[in-house]
């Protein structure tokens, strides 16, 4: 079945293809996400190719740094794709670049009985993760920060400029979730001799990639700004997708977390989707609502 793509998207494939692979293959999946599209692409010898699309220009830049620093502290028997060919919106007319294809099948996809087993997989790679440490707290930016406050102030500063400005979101909402703010330094305070741990930045099911054999954890994928921060920045993430697979819980009762760490999730998770509302305009006033619930129905201690 072939594929339908709008015109110029499909012009500008197959221009990029013939330049990076010599040829136009067969396209046998699209994936939309977030911040850019992917094309799960066929050569003619059969040998298989992936190609991402980023809709905001710089972003893959960042995604190919991030996904190389992946591969760099993940253990070697887990996949990490490379990054083969990359090119800017200046040179082609979008950020996109060209990495192997993996193997694997979607985390979430994993057959009830073998979840146990999965789970554990992916709370160990997670543990082997926050392992790695260095001096310094990373902002999103690369700049280097004594402590993870100082840090996360750094990343907050852009995100409260945005939400200054937009008209975007109700009054009442950015209200309350400016309101988040005030509980900023106690609830960080517990962290504050913690050591910078590397984090992949978007760790949910989605981004797990599984053998569809074994049903062990073979691959990582699509990693966000994956840098030395706080490991609770990556914990936040675990419940996005297949919560009922309790990978939040099992890590926890393994590394049980600071003080005030139930309230300090939605405060990560709120500013976090903030900072999707500002670079991709996603709007979703339920979705807000029901988090500041959460935040300000969680106690403080």
């Amino acid at each position: 079945m072939t594929i339908a793509l709008k015109a110029p998207i499909q012009a500008w494939l197959d221009s990029l293809c013939t330049r990076w692979l010599g040829e136009k293959p067969q396209l046998d999946q699209v994936i939309d996400g977030f911040y850019g599209q992917v094309y799960l692409l066929t050569l003619a010898d059969g040998t298989r190719r992936v190609i991402k699309r980023f809709r905001i220009a710089g972003f893959a830049h960042l995604e190919m740094q991030a996904t190389r620093r992946l591969r760099r502290y993940t253990p070697a028997h887990l996949a990490v794709p490379d990054i083969l060919q990359f090119e800017t919106v200046e040179q082609g007319g979008w950020d996109a670049f060209l990495m192997p294809f993996v193997i694997g099948v979607p985390a979430y996809d994993t057959p009830q009985e073998h979840v146990p087993m999965l789970v554990e997989d992916i709370v160990a790679l997670q543990r082997h993760w926050h392992a790695q440490t260095q001096t310094a707290f990373e902002d999103l930016d690369g700049n280097l920060h004594d402590n993870f406050l100082e840090s996360y102030r750094a990343y907050l500063a852009p995100r409260i400029a945005f939400l200054e400005k937009t008209e975007d979101f109700n009054p009442a909402q950015k209200r309350r979730l400016f309101a988040t703010l005030d509980l900023l330094e106690p609830l960080l305070a517990p962290l504050a001799n913690d050591m910078p741990s590397f984090i992949h930045d978007d760790g949910h099911a989605g981004n797990y990639l599984v053998d569809p054999v074994t049903w062990r954890l073979c691959a990582v994928i699509d990693p966000a700004a994956a840098r030395f921060a706080h490991r609770e920045l990556d914990l936040f993430h675990l419940p996005d997708s297949r919560p009922e697979y309790g990978l939040l819980e099992r890590y926890l009762a393994l590394t049980p977390p600071a003080p005030g760490w139930p309230k300090r999730r939605w405060l990560f998770s709120l500013w976090d989707d903030i900072k999707h509302a500002e670079f991709t305009g996603w709007r979703d006033e339920a979705w807000f609502d029901r988090k500041l619930a959460a935040f300000e129905e969680t106690p403080a201690d």
